[in-house]
C-alpha cells in the first residue's frame, strides 16, 4: 500500500470466479462489541464525509481479512469440517495478542487502518494457511501471498484523484489498542457495494480452558 496513490480506482470490479450470489469461505478477525475500534472508524468516516466516490464499511461488517479460502461450491462439507478442526488445533499454540489500530494506509481502491506491530498477527495467519493447505484442495492460498493486516474503512467506487482522501487523513487519528483472541470463518458474498456474511465458526486463540 505504498507509495501513496495518485488516483483512486473502482474497488467493485468482479474478481475471477466471483459473481452475484456466489460465496467464499474467508477467515476474518471480526469487530463485534469492540467500541474502541468502532469509534475509531466513525472518526474516519466523519473525516471522509462529503468526499465523493467512497463507500464506507458499515459497522456490522467491519473486518480484518486473514485468509480467503475458496468458493463454497468447490469445498465439500468434510473439507470444511476438517479445516475448522485443523485451524482450531493450530490456534491452541497461538496466544491472544493486542495490536494497535489507527495508522492510515492508502490503496488506490480503499482507505484502511494498519496494524502495529505489522507482524503482530503473523502467527495467526500462518496457522490458518497451514490448516487450509492440508485440508482444502480448491484453495486460494496463492492469490494473496503478501499480507498487510488492516481494517477496511471505505472502498472507492470510481476513478478520482486520491489527494482529497489523503488530505482528510493527513493527521492520523489517535490509535486504539485491540485485543485479538479469536478468528472467525464466514461464508461471504458481495451484495452491491458491500460484503456480507454468515458466521460459520469461531476459533479461540490459546490453550483450551
Amino acid at each position: 500500500m505504498s507509495p501513496l496513490p495518485k488516483r483512486m480506482t473502482n474497488h467493485w470490479w468482479w474478481r475471477p470466479g466471483v459473481r452475484p450470489g456466489r460465496r467464499l469461505y474467508v477467515w476474518h478477525v471480526l469487530f463485534d462489541d469492540r467500541p474502541g475500534a468502532e469509534k475509531l472508524v466513525e472518526e474516519c468516516r466523519d473525516r471522509l464525509a462529503g468526499l465523493p466516490g467512497l463507500d464506507s464499511v458499515p459497522t456490522p461488517w467491519l473486518h480484518m481479512t486473514t485468509q480467503i479460502v475458496g468458493f463454497t461450491d468447490e469445498i465439500s462439507d468434510s473439507e470444511l469440517q476438517n479445516m475448522i478442526t485443523a485451524v482450531s488445533e493450530r490456534m491452541r499454540s497461538v496466544a491472544p495478542t493486542s495490536v494497535s489500530l489507527g495508522r492510515p494506509l492508502f490503496h488506490s481502491e480503499a482507505l484502511v487502518l494498519g496494524v502495529d506491530p505489522r507482524d503482530g498477527l503473523d502467527a495467526v495467519r500462518a496457522g490458518v494457511r497451514q490448516a487450509v493447505a492440508m485440508t482444502v484442495r480448491a484453495n486460494r492460498l496463492t492469490d494473496d501471498p503478501d499480507w498487510v493486516p488492516h481494517l477496511s474503512v471505505a472502498y472507492s467506487n470510481s476513478e478520482a484523484p486520491a489527494e482529497p482522501v489523503i488530505s482528510a487523513m493527513q493527521s492520523p487519528p489517535a490509535p486504539v489498542d485491540v485485543r485479538i483472541d479469536a478468528i472467525d470463518l464466514v461464508s461471504q458474498e458481495r451484495v452491491g457495494h458491500s460484503y456480507i456474511w454468515d458466521r460459520i465458526a469461531t476459533v479461540q486463540l490459546g490453550p483450551v480452558r
